[in-house]
Protein backbone atom coordinates (compact mmCIF):
# COMPACT_ATOMS: atom_id res chain seq x y z
CA UNK A 1 0.00 0.00 0.00
CA UNK A 2 1.12 3.54 -0.58
CA UNK A 3 1.62 6.09 2.18
CA UNK A 4 -1.99 7.27 1.75
CA UNK A 5 -3.30 3.71 2.15
CA UNK A 6 -4.28 3.40 -1.51
CA UNK A 7 -3.12 0.75 -3.94
CA UNK A 8 -3.87 0.96 -7.67
CA UNK A 9 -3.70 -2.45 -9.37
CA UNK A 10 -3.95 -3.10 -13.11
CA UNK A 11 -4.35 -6.48 -14.77
CA UNK A 12 -3.70 -6.26 -18.52
CA UNK A 13 -4.03 -9.01 -21.05
CA UNK A 14 -6.08 -10.34 -23.93
CA UNK A 15 -9.77 -11.01 -23.91
CA UNK A 16 -10.40 -14.55 -22.68
CA UNK A 17 -7.47 -14.67 -20.24
CA UNK A 18 -9.61 -14.08 -17.16
CA UNK A 19 -8.22 -10.69 -16.22
CA UNK A 20 -11.66 -9.16 -15.55
CA UNK A 21 -12.44 -12.05 -13.23
CA UNK A 22 -9.09 -11.57 -11.45
CA UNK A 23 -9.95 -7.92 -10.84
CA UNK A 24 -13.44 -8.78 -9.63
CA UNK A 25 -12.04 -11.41 -7.25
CA UNK A 26 -9.46 -9.01 -5.83
CA UNK A 27 -12.02 -6.22 -5.30
CA UNK A 28 -14.56 -8.56 -3.68
CA UNK A 29 -11.90 -10.12 -1.43
CA UNK A 30 -10.69 -6.69 -0.26
CA UNK A 31 -14.24 -5.76 0.73
CA UNK A 32 -14.63 -9.10 2.55
CA UNK A 33 -11.40 -8.30 4.42
CA UNK A 34 -12.94 -5.03 5.64
CA UNK A 35 -11.28 -2.67 3.16
CA UNK A 36 -12.72 -0.58 0.37
CA UNK A 37 -12.27 -1.28 -3.32
CA UNK A 38 -13.51 -0.22 -6.71
CA UNK A 39 -13.25 -2.21 -9.91
CA UNK A 40 -13.35 -0.99 -13.50
CA UNK A 41 -12.63 -2.71 -16.76
CA UNK A 42 -12.10 -1.99 -20.42
CA UNK A 43 -12.63 -4.78 -22.87
CA UNK A 44 -15.29 -3.97 -25.50
CA UNK A 45 -14.19 -5.67 -28.72
CA UNK A 46 -11.11 -6.85 -26.82
CA UNK A 47 -13.28 -9.63 -25.42
CA UNK A 48 -12.50 -11.37 -28.70
CA UNK A 49 -8.76 -11.44 -28.01
CA UNK A 50 -7.49 -7.86 -28.16
CA UNK A 51 -5.88 -5.91 -25.33
CA UNK A 52 -8.06 -5.43 -22.26
CA UNK A 53 -7.58 -4.29 -18.69
CA UNK A 54 -9.10 -4.75 -15.28
CA UNK A 55 -8.33 -2.13 -12.64
CA UNK A 56 -8.79 -2.32 -8.89
CA UNK A 57 -8.38 0.54 -6.44
CA UNK A 58 -7.77 -0.72 -2.92
CA UNK A 59 -8.10 1.54 0.11
CA UNK A 60 -8.09 0.87 3.81
CA UNK A 61 -10.93 3.31 4.35
CA UNK A 62 -12.80 5.00 1.52
CA UNK A 63 -11.92 5.01 -2.17
CA UNK A 64 -11.88 8.74 -2.89
CA UNK A 65 -11.33 8.53 -6.65
CA UNK A 66 -12.45 5.16 -8.07
CA UNK A 67 -10.23 4.96 -11.15
CA UNK A 68 -6.60 3.91 -11.52
CA UNK A 69 -4.38 6.72 -12.75
CA UNK A 70 -0.84 5.43 -12.37
CA UNK A 71 -0.80 1.81 -11.18
CA UNK A 72 1.32 0.75 -8.21
CA UNK A 73 1.04 -2.84 -9.43
CA UNK A 74 0.78 -4.09 -13.01
CA UNK A 75 0.22 -7.68 -14.05
CA UNK A 76 0.64 -7.90 -17.85
CA UNK A 77 -0.07 -11.08 -19.76
CA UNK A 78 0.53 -9.97 -23.36
CA UNK A 79 2.93 -7.66 -25.12
CA UNK A 80 0.07 -5.67 -26.70
CA UNK A 81 -1.66 -5.18 -23.34
CA UNK A 82 1.59 -4.10 -21.67
CA UNK A 83 2.23 -1.50 -24.38
CA UNK A 84 -1.35 -0.22 -24.21
CA UNK A 85 -2.08 -0.36 -20.46
CA UNK A 86 1.08 -1.25 -18.51
CA UNK A 87 3.66 1.33 -19.46
CA UNK A 88 2.21 4.25 -17.45
CA UNK A 89 2.80 2.71 -14.03
CA UNK A 90 4.24 4.53 -11.03
CA UNK A 91 8.05 4.75 -10.91
CA UNK A 92 8.22 2.40 -7.91
CA UNK A 93 5.52 0.02 -9.15
CA UNK A 94 5.66 -3.73 -8.88
CA UNK A 95 5.49 -4.97 -12.47
CA UNK A 96 4.73 -8.63 -13.13
CA UNK A 97 4.85 -9.85 -16.73
CA UNK A 98 4.40 -13.11 -18.56
CA UNK A 99 7.56 -14.53 -20.14
CA UNK A 100 6.27 -13.62 -23.61
CA UNK A 101 5.90 -9.90 -22.80
CA UNK A 102 8.20 -7.35 -24.40
CA UNK A 103 11.85 -7.45 -23.48
CA UNK A 104 11.89 -3.76 -22.44
CA UNK A 105 9.46 -4.52 -19.61
CA UNK A 106 11.70 -7.39 -18.55
CA UNK A 107 14.80 -5.18 -18.63
CA UNK A 108 13.14 -2.57 -16.45
CA UNK A 109 13.02 -4.77 -13.36
CA UNK A 110 9.77 -6.61 -13.95
CA UNK A 111 9.15 -9.98 -12.31
CA UNK A 112 9.00 -12.34 -15.29
CA UNK A 113 7.05 -15.57 -14.80
CA UNK A 114 5.28 -18.13 -17.05
CA UNK A 115 1.72 -17.07 -16.22
CA UNK A 116 -0.07 -18.03 -19.45
CA UNK A 117 1.86 -21.28 -19.90
CA UNK A 118 0.94 -22.26 -16.33
CA UNK A 119 -2.75 -21.59 -16.93
CA UNK A 120 -2.65 -23.66 -20.12
CA UNK A 121 -0.93 -26.53 -18.30
CA UNK A 122 -3.47 -26.58 -15.47
CA UNK A 123 -6.73 -25.66 -17.21
CA UNK A 124 -5.96 -26.40 -20.85
CA UNK A 125 -6.64 -22.82 -22.04
CA UNK A 126 -5.66 -19.22 -21.24
CA UNK A 127 -8.85 -18.60 -19.27
CA UNK A 128 -7.22 -19.01 -15.83
CA UNK A 129 -4.23 -16.78 -16.63
CA UNK A 130 -5.75 -13.95 -14.57
CA UNK A 131 -6.04 -16.25 -11.56
CA UNK A 132 -2.41 -17.34 -11.95
CA UNK A 133 -1.46 -13.64 -12.13
CA UNK A 134 -3.53 -12.95 -9.02
CA UNK A 135 -1.58 -15.67 -7.24
CA UNK A 136 1.73 -14.09 -8.25
CA UNK A 137 0.47 -10.66 -7.15
CA UNK A 138 -0.81 -11.95 -3.80
CA UNK A 139 2.57 -13.52 -2.95
CA UNK A 140 4.53 -10.51 -4.27
CA UNK A 141 2.62 -8.03 -2.11
CA UNK A 142 1.75 -10.30 0.81
CA UNK A 143 -0.92 -7.87 2.08
CA UNK A 144 -4.08 -9.81 1.18
CA UNK A 145 -5.61 -12.66 3.20
CA UNK A 146 -4.91 -15.74 1.08
CA UNK A 147 -7.82 -17.72 2.52
CA UNK A 148 -10.25 -14.92 1.60
CA UNK A 149 -8.81 -14.78 -1.92
CA UNK A 150 -9.21 -18.56 -2.26
CA UNK A 151 -12.80 -18.57 -1.02
CA UNK A 152 -13.66 -15.64 -3.29
CA UNK A 153 -12.22 -17.48 -6.29
CA UNK A 154 -14.24 -20.57 -5.35
CA UNK A 155 -17.44 -18.50 -5.18
CA UNK A 156 -16.88 -16.74 -8.51
CA UNK A 157 -15.92 -19.57 -10.86
CA UNK A 158 -18.18 -22.35 -12.14
CA UNK A 159 -18.19 -25.32 -9.77
CA UNK A 160 -16.68 -27.56 -12.46
CA UNK A 161 -13.65 -25.24 -12.68
CA UNK A 162 -13.20 -24.50 -8.98
CA UNK A 163 -10.39 -27.00 -8.31
CA UNK A 164 -8.48 -26.03 -11.45
CA UNK A 165 -8.71 -22.32 -10.63
CA UNK A 166 -7.58 -22.87 -7.05
CA UNK A 167 -4.66 -24.92 -8.40
CA UNK A 168 -3.87 -22.09 -10.84
CA UNK A 169 -3.92 -19.55 -7.99
CA UNK A 170 -1.60 -21.74 -5.89
CA UNK A 171 0.75 -22.22 -8.85
CA UNK A 172 0.97 -18.45 -9.26
CA UNK A 173 1.84 -18.04 -5.59
CA UNK A 174 4.48 -20.77 -5.89
CA UNK A 175 6.27 -18.82 -8.67
CA UNK A 176 7.40 -16.18 -6.20
CA UNK A 177 10.14 -17.12 -3.76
Amino acid sequence: MTANGRLDVRFAGAGGQGIVMAGEVLAAAVVRMGGSASHSKAYGPASRGGASRSDVVVAGDTVGFPLVRSPNVVVALTDEAYRKYGHDHAADAIVIVDVDVDVDAQRNGALVVPIVETARRIVGTDVASGVVGLGVLSRSLDVFDVDVLRSTIAERVPAALEDANLEAFAAGRDMVG
